[in-house]
């Protein structure tokens, strides 16, 4: 599963960014990536429906702000559709810098300081070394994490969210696909499955 994640990710990650005006952009995006995924993975989104576009628009300003909706396949479809739509709000603490989104995956630089990639846009941003993404938790023993070589996968124990991040120093060359994928992995794995 996690191989065809990655494949899933790779192939979405060569989709353009969408010029049109919102919502027609969004609109767009979200046929162009369920094509790309069916392509990659058919099956993947069979059964998964878009709800009326007043929902759908709700929904993706939610999802923006790290809200996901319910279902995992609507969340993924939705998501990765707003990868390629622009986005305008920015300067929140702990959000991109560059349009507003939040990190879905971070990396340790040669150094060792830690990075956020925005979910959305892919801006870099530094991060602090211990803290959760999500919920703003940064007291160690409750922020940990465990190593896959070259990934870490951060637990925060105040909210239950994981977060993956890889190690520059182990593999120098970032593969968001490849750490998109394995983050995909550990948000639908089950909690008894992952020891810390």
């Amino acid at each position: 599963m996690l191989d065809l994640l990655e494949r899933v990710h790779r192939k979405l990650s060569l989709l353009p960014k969408r010029s049109e005006p919102w919502p027609e952009a969004l609109g767009r995006a979200l046929e162009a990536v369920k094509r790309a995924v069916e392509e990659e993975a058919p099956g993947l989104l069979q059964g998964v429906e878009l709800p009326p576009e007043e929902v759908l628009l709700g929904d993706a300003e939610r999802l923006r702000r790290g809200q996901g909706p319910e279902g995992e396949g609507y969340a993924f479809w939705l998501h990765q559709a707003l990868r390629l739509v622009p986005w305008q709000e920015a300067g929140e603490e702990g959000r991109c810098p560059a349009c507003g989104g939040f990190p879905d995956v971070g990396f340790l630089d040669e150094e060792g300081r830690r990075f956020y990639v925005c979910a959305f846009c892919d801006e870099t941003w530094r991060a602090p070394r211990v803290a959760c993404p999500y919920c703003g938790e940064g007291r160690a023993d409750r922020v940990v994490f465990y190593a896959e070589d070259p990934f870490r996968i951060y637990v925060c124990r105040t909210c239950g969210e994981r977060f993956v991040v890889q190690d520059l120093r182990l593999k120098p060359a970032l593969d968001l696909p490849a750490l998109r994928a394995r983050a995909a992995w550990y948000a639908v794995a089950e909690e008894e499955d992952v020891e810390v």
